[in-house]
């Protein structure tokens, strides 16, 4: 199974201590798990998917866009995760889950509330140029 970006940034950003400390390892593929009522209480969580791939003919690398949406019961908690998301793999380089990643850089965040959970999001758009290793 080849290395993919999406695997490269979640542990990225998972091996942050302030992420870490903010979601643990819920950082999910596509949506959040569903609960069941014996659950305890919601906690902060990350999904993410891939948006776009781009594979250029004037480069070597290719382009993924990968959108991480930070879930929280409030605004502030939804923000703050964010925030640390941002600092955690926003504007950096390296190797990670098998993928050298070339650059990766925050294209765009937005407030969002889910009206059927109630839940805040702050869905943020990460462009990741990248190489598999």
């Amino acid at each position: 199974m080849m290395a993919e970006p999406e695997s490269g940034l979640r542990a990225w950003v998972l091996a942050d201590p302030t992420v870490a400390g903010l979601i643990g390892t819920r950082f999910y593929p596509m949506v959040l798990p569903q609960r069941l009522p014996t659950d305890p209480p919601f906690q902060d969580s990350c999904t993410y998917f891939r948006v776009s791939h781009r594979i250029p003919d004037e480069i070597p690398y290719p382009t993924v866009r990968i959108q991480v949406t930070c879930w929280s019961r409030t605004h502030s908690g939804a923000r703050a995760l964010a925030t640390a998301l941002e600092a955690a793999a926003g504007k950096k380089k390296g190797t990670s889950a098998g993928v050298e990643i070339k650059y990766a850089s925050v294209a765009n965040d937005l407030d969002m509330r889910d009206p059927v959970t109630g839940y805040y999001a702050v869905p943020v758009d990460f462009k990741v140029t990248y190489r598999r290793v």
